[in-house]
């Protein structure tokens, strides 16, 4: 009896033992298999979170660029409204900054200037204007510099020299000077430097 005891046991160990075994190896696989799994979520997710993101960048920066484009739109809509409602104002514009050093409308007004202010037109000349080194430069319009020679009484020089800078063209006085004696008339002669601006460019208005 003690021998087939003895006997059982061992087989009940080895089963065990065998149990265990095989435990352990069903362990390991579950967590080879959990292991293996996890990482083929991992490198599967990964790439599409990032697809994902950079698709919601680009819907973002397409949204943004429809914005943009949109507001371009309504602003060239208004400015076209505005031009049509300014448009003679516009087409002025070619004759108060010229091209090709056509001064017409400055010498249709200047005489009517003179004439009101009691000063007579005695020459009128235009040349490049020299610009001083500590000035700014110019990109699209180009000053001149006209030249005028008068001759008037002295109490109206002042009303004169002011309308002639509130001419259309917008030229500014930039030098005086006058003679000591005065005409048979009383009048004294006076050399006016003014600065007028035109555009250089014969196509800027095509």
């Amino acid at each position: 009896m003690g021998a087939l005891e003895t006997g059982q046991k061992k087989v009940e160990y080895v089963k065990i033992v065998k149990k265990s075994a095989k435990k352990k190896t069903d362990l390991i696989f579950t967590g080879l298999t959990f292991i293996a799994g996890t990482l083929l979520i991992v490198f599967a997710v990964v790439p599409t979170i990032k697809t994902v993101q950079e698709i919601d960048k680009e819907i973002k920066k397409k949204r943004e660029i429809s914005v943009a484009l949109k507001d371009k739109f309504e602003a060239l809509q208004s400015l076209d409204g505005q031009y049509a409602q300014y448009k003679e104002t516009f087409d002025d514009i070619t004759l108060i900054y010229p091209s090709s050093e056509n001064f017409s409308l400055f010498l249709a007004n200047i005489d009517a200037v003179v004439t009101r202010n009691n000063f007579l037109l005695k020459s009128v000349g235009f040349s490049e204007y020299k610009v001083r080194d500590s000035e700014f430069s110019f990109n699209v319009l180009e000053p001149y510099t006209v030249r005028l020679s008068v001759a008037g009484p002295k109490v109206y020089l002042i009303t004169f020299l002011k309308d002639l800078e509130a001419m259309p063209m917008f030229p500014v006085v930039e030098s005086l000077s006058y003679s000591e004696e005065a005409d048979e008339d009383g009048n004294l002669g006076y050399s006016i430097s003014l600065r007028i601006y035109g555009v250089d460019n014969i196509n800027f208005y095509d």
